[in-house]
């Protein structure tokens, strides 16, 4: 049943089997989990001819194939999974002669958030118009988030470091969920697991969960605590603010709705704004910032949100 696992879905009937197994001791939970991460790896070079001919080697040897030859029935479910595990790792020999780290960016459209899921299985989202660039090898994963925010649910793999570099900061994470916003400063929120900030000439900073890292971009940082979830709130639609200004509110509105925001009077900025918006909708947003403050918005020809100061009542 793990062998069939790793190129089709299971029947009903296979996966409890195949669960059944694996809840009778650790080992068996072990077995199938680096059998799985072996077959996984290989994905990395899948479109290399060395690799291409040692994974029909092994799905041969494992009965995947209609060519291959038939296997002794007496041969136990053990002694079967075994022989699959030595030929996924003389699949991992081929990959480790030609380790070649693979390279992906990742641009999300200018008016739309954007998930994408990397070749480890973890999983990013992108804020509209956001640029990442993942390079995965057998020894590293390694991110960078050049522009936008992004929100991370990081595949947990203690061989193979996780990090993301942005704003001149690195973050280092083995399984665990955060949120990046970028801007005029960096904030990085940590929803579940750890994380450690670097910075040149700074000390590390290691966050624990539901605290948030604050730095200005040419400045060391702090870790505080925080309302994590709200800040990864855009990644379903909504911005939550907590006496925020209107500055900070209105840059974080064009990174997440894809909209350029922009105040036509400067010391509108220090107007301070709480609660939640929805940005899917910018009807929603012109509603909700003249329901709350003395000001008054219109769409640009470009589709952009321009702020105004309300005129006032005569």
């Amino acid at each position: 049943m793990l062998a069939a696992s790793l190129s089709r879905a299971l029947t009903p009937v296979e996966q409890a089997s195949l669960d059944a197994w694996a809840a009778g001791s650790p080992a068996a939970r072990e077995e199938i989990a680096l059998t799985r991460e072996i077959w996984l790896t290989t994905g990395l070079a899948a479109n290399d001819p060395t690799v291409q001919r040692l994974r029909r080697s092994a799905r041969q040897a494992a009965g995947l194939d209609r060519g291959s030859v038939q296997r002794d029935t007496r041969i136990n479910r053990r002694s079967w999974v075994g022989g699959l595990g030595l030929a996924a790792a003389a699949i991992v020999a081929g990959v480790v002669a030609i380790d070649h780290p693979v390279s992906q960016t990742f641009v999300a459209p200018p008016h739309a958030a954007s998930r994408v899921t990397l070749a480890d299985g973890s999983h990013v989202t992108l804020s509209p118009g956001g640029r990442l660039t993942a390079r995965l090898s057998r020894q590293a994963r390694e991110l960078s988030l050049a522009e936008g925010d992004a929100f991370f649910d990081v595949s947990h793999d203690s061989h193979r470091p996780f990090t993301v570099t942005t704003s001149g900061r690195t973050l280092t994470v083995l399984g665990t969920r955060f949120n990046v916003a970028s801007g005029q400063k960096l904030t990085v929120s940590l929803v579940q697991g750890s994380l450690k900030v670097s910075q040149p000439n700074a000390p590390d900073i290691l966050l624990r969960p539901g605290q948030r890292y604050v730095g200005a971009a040419a400045a060391s940082g702090r870790a505080e605590a925080g309302d994590v979830a709200s800040d990864a709130a855009w990644t379903q639609g909504r911005l939550v603010f907590a006496d925020t200004s209107l500055a900070e509110a209105a840059e974080r509105l064009s990174r997440t709705s894809g909209r350029h925001v922009m105040l036509t009077d400067p010391s509108l900025g220090a107007l301070r704004l709480s609660g939640s918006v929805r940005i899917t909708r910018i009807q929603d947003v012109q509603a909700a910032l003249e329901a709350t403050l003395p000001v008054k918005t219109r769409l640009s020809p470009e589709g952009g949100l321009i702020i105004s100061r309300a005129a006032k009542p005569s």
